[in-house]
């Protein structure tokens, strides 16, 4: 499978996924993968499902994980109450690095001494779902299953 097709079943993807109306919007790496995606974009075949669903595509630049923790844990600085005096931020295994990056920015150190605040990390194990019927519920096993996980 050729760029231009991989791009058109991408885009092809996102239309499926958006709701009519509404813009898809799908994150391209650089300027030479946007080419790719709005030839893909021109396709007959892609313009006609834009048409039948009412969607829009939008492309796009997605910031930089760093970037990303920095404004995550900036806004959590500034929405902090007064009375805050530590922070922890919690953060999976895999985005730890760009979070140090992140704590350790400018940025985010003046922020965090102009409210008095400190900060950190917590390293977090992936989320986990759960799914329990009623009666496992009512009976306690979900909590047992808690109980038996701490």
């Amino acid at each position: 499978m050729g760029a231009i097709d991989r791009g058109k079943e991408i885009i092809k993807e996102a239309i499926r996924a958006t709701q009519a109306g509404l813009v898809a919007r799908i994150p391209v790496a650089d300027e030479v993968n946007l080419v790719v995606f709005e030839r893909a974009l021109r396709a007959a075949d892609v313009q006609r499902m834009l048409i039948q669903k009412g969607v829009r595509v939008e492309f796009y630049f997605p910031e930089a994980p760093v970037e990303q923790a920095k404004k995550s844990m900036l806004q959590v600085i500034r929405s902090a109450e007064a009375e805050i005096q530590e922070i922890v931020f919690p953060v999976i295994a895999q985005d730890y690095a760009d979070a140090e990056i992140a704590l350790a920015s400018s940025e985010v150190q003046q922020a965090l001494n102009r409210r008095g605040i400190t900060a950190s990390l917590r390293r977090e194990s992936q989320k986990q779902i759960v799914i329990a019927s009623i009666d496992q519920v009512i009976s306690g096993e979900l909590d047992r299953y808690f109980r038996e996980r701490e």
